[in-house]
């Protein structure tokens, strides 16, 4: 798996955890636990001729601040564009009876990460029949381009 940086999430180190405080950089978007979740843009830093974090709305509007140790604020993931299955077998656990295929998961920013998707029993059966029909739906688009 190839992990690519994402340019709006400072890299945080080794401590990286539930516990590790969030110190964005400045640009980086961030939500303020302490404003409902509100995204902003970090305009200022604490240090550089501020005293706390400054926070802007990405569209414009009304700056507002964030307490200097950055704990109400928290960084924003990139966006899931998309799933692949991996390059790696399935599995069946046949005391959980759940079935697991691995899969890559697909960020707006470029970057991956690795994941497994579980099925139940009566989720394998649906979407063998699924998969069943995109087959059946390739093979009668190649046979009407003949």
């Amino acid at each position: 798996m190839t992990r690519r940086p994402t340019p709006h999430l400072p890299s945080q180190g080794a401590e990286l955890g539930t516990a590790s405080p969030y110190y964005p950089r400045l640009g980086d978007l961030a939500t303020d636990t302490a404003r409902d979740g509100q995204l902003g843009v970090v305009v200022a830093l604490p240090g550089e001729g501020a005293a706390t974090y400054h926070l802007r709305p990405p569209g414009g509007g009304d700056e507002w601040s964030a307490p200097a140790d950055g704990t109400t604020l928290r960084p924003v993931p990139a966006a899931v564009t998309h799933i692949t299955p991996a390059s790696r077998d399935v599995v069946y656990d046949y005391r959980a009876e759940q079935g697991a295929m691995p899969v890559e998961v697909h960020y707006e920013d470029g970057g991956t990460a690795e994941a497994v998707l579980v099925f139940t029993p009566d989720q394998l059966e649906l979407y063998a029949c699924q998969l069943q029909r995109i087959i059946e739906l390739r093979k009668e688009e190649q046979g009407s381009q003949l």
